[in-house]
């Protein structure tokens, strides 16, 4: 009934879910048609992904080490890294390391052994080879331990001058012959040192394979990853290509698909729709109105059947118009606050399920869908026509389009002159279908529509047709209860064609009997002063009863079957159980209520406010001569609804009464503010009909209810 009502309702949903465990907080709020309305989600998704698999996967798709079946094009702009060319580049940079040199200290010790040798003028300790040995084994004795000390000496130096910057570890030919031409000696005896020195002096160096190794991995992991970039149109592979793992990755990016059984998609069907309950119970959960009689089937319906949509949308890379069907058929048959999380977690889901989870294609599709929930919640609320509603649909795939083609242009992903025609066709066909769609859902899941509700409206309906011949009293009450009603709701922003449909059927079951309501009487005698006051409740309450029967025999809507059996809550006739009381009769008061229920919706609690008002107010007119209190009248009724606990089921807030108050007042004083009323001079016959006004006007105040 307050606004704290709402609050703590929404406030309890996690903290009931703390308190029981989430395991059992899940199974309670899990009951049987929310779990059906997953599987039909699942079902819808597993349908979609094995299509997909079997007619394009198969057909178009790629294998991995496979040549390639077709020539790829980059269908929108990326850059990545290239793994391949960055292994070749590195590869090169490490060959041109040949090896790491390091000093040999075993050579260096092996020299230092020879120079003693050479000084001491011992050939045989030198190790040379057997022609030069030969040779100075030959000479003189003075001459050959001449060149040997030389040759000694000239190692000696080179050895002290070994690291030094401008000394290399293995001197030059050129360098020793500098060195041997400082001698001056004979030319045969610088040829014999030369060789001597050529053979001595090996390599104090060696290359070292693990630092090669190292310096060469260093090396190319200093060069930075090759990144490459990649514009639309651009061949990613030729067809007979090797499919290489880079290739695919990047196939993957750019949404084609790989010939692999979709067990991803699989397992996100299987783990993630499970919650998509949760995702619309949280999402109303501060607006409890959206929350009352949710149609799980339906709406599960409706979501997976906008995932074909987008299915086949996509064939033509015309993402996002799934998103257009669902919010026209949502916001055509649900209430605002349950419509626009459907289509918004439904397109999300849609866009993950159908794209085969490629990235930038999510991001399009969900987006899109983003639009579709806001722009629908403005665009489809006050439809009165199926020309209107399509104007309407084709306005928001409008919108769509340009959200589309602006994410198109942003993202590079290509604008070509079919797009456009593409687009147009299909805002067109897809906003056709919801029109044709609307029928068929509206008679499988029990579904309102505004088209429904206005074709319910109108004059020509066969039940209201019959209404009007056979009871023409309850015909025009009904109009004007509905006139009233529509004018609350609009102020209330609730459903007003619903109401005004529900407000011309609540009293439908005064068919059977009409003669036994005062507003058909016609001004002839009131049959019910000569019946028993038991017998008068059972025939007027039997109405609710009746009226059922009849809206199942015309194939009413559930929903307006439901302004037949709770306009009158469990209200009872007290005028009646007074009467009885007074001729002495011992009857139970439960005998003059209503079955009920109470109102359930905010609309139908508007309903009984508004007939239990105008009932008020024509009773008082019928009693007085004057211009009734209407605010005083209008107060009373509504706080003996609320003291009666007819509202307890119903959100109601402060506001809403008080709107409702001044609105009705405001409508009944235009009705009622010209009344003349003549002049009586006789008082005590003025006396006697007033008395039986009043005692008419309260018998017809309960049978016109």
């Amino acid at each position: 009934m307050s606004s704290s009502g709402n609050s703590q309702s929404s406030r309890n949903l996690l903290g009931q879910a703390r308190k029981k465990g989430f395991t059992a907080f899940f199974a309670e709020q899990y009951p049987l048609f929310r779990a059906s309305g997953v599987l039909i989600l699942i079902a819808f998704a597993m349908s979609i992904v094995l299509l997909r698999w079997v007619l394009t996967d198969r057909v178009n798709g790629f294998v991995l080490g496979d040549p390639s079946p077709r020539s790829y094009f980059a269908l929108y702009p990326m850059s990545y890294l290239d793994d391949e060319g960055t292994r070749v580049l590195r590869s090169r940079v490490g060959e041109t390391v040949a090896g790491v040199l390091v000093r040999d200290g075993a050579a260096m010790d092996r020299l230092i052994v020879k120079i003693e040798a050479m000084a001491k003028g011992d050939v045989a300790s030198l190790s040379l080879s057997p022609g030069l040995a030969d040779l100075l084994k030959s000479m003189p004795e003075d001459g050959r331990k001449k060149i040997l000390t030389e040759a000694a000496r000239i190692s000696s130096d080179f050895l002290k001058s070994v690291g030094g910057d401008s000394q290399p570890l293995t001197p030059a030919p050129e360098i020793i012959w500098k060195e041997i031409e400082k001698l001056s000696l004979p030319m045969e005896e610088n040829n014999v040192i030369f060789q001597v020195l050529d053979e001595i002096l090996q390599p104090l160096t060696r290359i070292d394979d693990d630092l090669t190794e190292t310096l060469r991995g260093e090396l190319a992991e200093s060069l930075q990853p090759v990144e490459r970039s990649v514009a639309p149109g651009d061949v990613l592979i030729e067809k007979g290509q090797t499919v290489t793992p880079q290739v695919a990755r990047i196939l993957k990016m750019q949404g084609y698909s790989q010939v692999t059984f979709p067990w991803k998609q699989i397992l996100f069907a299987l783990l993630a729709l499970p919650f998509w309950p949760l995702w619309v119970l949280l999402q109303t959960s501060f607006r409890p109105s959206a929350r009352q009689n949710i149609p799980w089937l339906y709406l599960s319906f409706v979501v997976g059947l906008s995932w074909v949509v987008e299915y086949f949308s996509s064939m033509f890379n015309v993402q996002g118009m799934g998103s257009l069907f669902l919010a026209g058929c949502a916001y055509l048959t649900l209430p605002p606050g349950l419509a626009l999380p459907v289509v918004l977690g439904g397109s999300i889901l849609g866009g993950i399920v159908v794209t085969g989870l490629s990235a930038l294609h999510v991001v399009l599709v969900s987006l899109m869908g983003i639009i579709s929930s806001l722009a629908g919640y403005h665009l489809l609320r006050e439809i009165h026509s199926r020309g209107h509603l399509w104007r309407q649909l084709f306005l928001l795939g409008l919108i769509q389009a340009a959200v589309g083609l602006f994410i198109r242009w942003a993202f590079d992903l290509g604008i070509y002159p079919e797009l456009f025609l593409y687009l147009l066709l299909g805002n067109a066909g897809w906003s056709t279908l919801v029109i044709a769609v609307l029928p068929l859902l509206e008679n499988a899941f029990d579904v309102l529509s505004p088209l429904l509700l206005m074709e319910l409206s109108h004059p020509s309906n066969p039940l209201l047709k019959k209404l009007q011949i056979e009871a023409p009293g309850t015909y025009h009450h009904s109009l004007m209860l509905g006139t009233l009603a529509e004018v609350v709701a609009d102020k209330l922003g609730m459903n007003s064609n619903l109401l005004k449909a529900g407000a011309y059927f609540h009293d439908i079951g005064k068919l059977r009997r009409p003669q036994f309501f005062v507003e058909n009487q016609m001004g002839n005698e009131n049959i019910h002063d000569e019946l028993k006051p038991s017998l008068s409740a059972l025939v007027i309450i039997a109405h609710i009863r009746e009226g059922l029967e009849l809206a199942e025999e015309y194939h009413l809507p559930e929903m307006i079957r439901a302004f037949i059996a709770e306009h009158h809550g469990t209200t009872c006739l007290s005028y009646f159980y007074r009467k009885a009381r007074s001729m002495g009769l011992s009857v139970p008061r439960d005998q003059f209520c209503y079955p009920g229920p109470r109102p359930r919706t905010r609309e139908t609690g508007l309903l009984m406010l508004v007939d239990s008002i105008e009932a008020a107010v024509r009773a008082e007119m019928r009693a007085s001569t004057s211009i009734p209190d209407l605010e005083k009248t209008i107060e009373g009724v509504v706080e003996a609804k609320m003291s009666e606990g007819q509202l307890d089921d119903i959100d109601f807030t402060i506001r809403d009464l008080a709107v409702i108050r001044q609105t009705l007042l405001y409508a009944f004083q235009s009705m009622y503010h010209t009344r003349k009323v003549k002049e009586i001079q006789d008082k005590d016959q003025l006396e006697q009909k007033l008395k039986k006004q009043e005692e008419e006007s309260i018998e017809g105040s309960l049978a016109s209810r």
